[in-house]
């Protein structure tokens, strides 16, 4: 904001009458004039930026007369340096110094087994693809033999919070038939097999059942479910 310099007469009186603005105003121009060398005028012109921010707390001076002071003050410092302001836009700051970020390109997903595949113009060669195939076959393995154990380890939980012999919930009714159907076991409906050692009742009633692993099994009277037994 360019000002029409007054007379000397008028700059002293402003000096004294004027706004807080306008004497600041002063300081710089005489700081400007009567400074011996660069040096000098660079060390003074430290202060004053101290100064006009001390005003500016103070309630003295508002936010753009602040910014046009440090302005001013820019224009003749011998280092030419940049002072911070308060009404700078940071958004717009960085984004005239940074460049536009680069739109980014999303094509459609594809699944892994069909970026492993041989393209026609590509190599033939079977080596990666095989060990693709056997590392995905042995993280497979991993992952059904993990389940299998939480699900063991779970239903064990289950029996050790609930020892009654009472029905089981519908849930827990299904799993165990079909751990029943897929371990192979008899038929929970099968009726007693004679004297075989390995499928028996006892003098309670109770048929005990060991499976091929050496797992022994018991069933209560009335009940069609079969328990895994642990010593």
């Amino acid at each position: 904001m360019a000002k029409k310099k007054k007379g000397g007469l008028s700059r002293f009186l402003g000096a004294i009458t004027g706004s807080p603005y306008e004497r600041l105003q002063k300081q710089i121009e005489k700081m400007a004039s009567e400074s011996s060398s660069d040096k000098s005028l660079a060390k003074s012109i430290e202060k004053m930026v101290k100064l006009i921010a001390n005003q500016y707390e103070e309630g003295n001076i508002d936010e753009e007369e602040h910014d046009l002071l440090i302005e001013e003050i820019e224009e003749v410092d011998p280092k030419g340096r940049m002072f911070s302001k308060l009404e700078e836009d940071e958004d717009d700051f960085y984004s005239e110094e940074m460049p536009d970020s680069p739109d980014l390109k999303l094509g459609k997903t594809i699944n892994l087994d069909d970026l492993m595949a041989t393209r026609g113009d590509s190599f033939t060669g079977s080596h990666g693809r095989d060990e693709y195939d056997e590392f995905r076959q042995r993280m497979a393995g991993d992952f059904i033999s993990e389940t299998g154990e939480n699900y063991v380890q779970d239903d064990r939980h289950k029996r050790m919070q609930n020892r009654s012999f009472v029905d089981e919930d519908e849930e827990l009714r299904k799993m165990k038939e079909k751990l029943v159907q897929e371990t192979g076991m008899d038929d929970p409906n099968a009726q007693e097999q004679g004297d075989d050692p390995e499928h028996y009742f006892d003098e309670d009633d109770v048929e005990w059942w060991r499976d091929e692993t050496g797992t022994w099994w018991y069933r209560m009277p009335g009940e069609e479910e079969w328990e895994e037994f642990f010593e």
